[in-house]
């Protein structure tokens, strides 16, 4: 669609935050959202997205649900690699991710 705005969660405490501003973009007119959440933090897009849909705006739908992964860069041992050969052995290779289009119902 062409007015979509994203909202792309990092962590638990900007669920407050992404509320509010979903809140203010369909205030101002848009007509779909797009949530993003990957890893720890995809209960959290979900639950922005069930918040947004049943309690603030009844007239929301969900046009879009998309899941995915990539690639697990982690940086914390590029000094010592072989330090500690346990964590290398259980080291997370890729990280889920989900988007949860949220768009106003089409009255037809």
């Amino acid at each position: 669609m062409v007015n979509n705005t994203t909202i792309i969660i990092r962590n638990r405490s900007d669920k407050e935050k992404s509320i509010k501003d979903a809140i203010f973009a369909f205030s101002g007119g848009k007509k779909s959202l797009l949530i993003k959440g990957e890893g720890e933090e995809i209960s959290t897009a979900v639950e922005v997205a069930e918040i947004l849909k049943n309690r603030m705006y009844p007239r929301l739908e969900i046009g879009n649900v998309s899941l995915g992964s990539r690639p697990f860069y982690d940086n914390r041992n590029r000094r010592y690699p072989n330090r500690n050969p346990k964590y290398n052995a259980n080291k997370k290779d890729i990280i889920s991710q989900i988007e949860i289009t949220l768009q106003t119902k089409s009255t037809a």
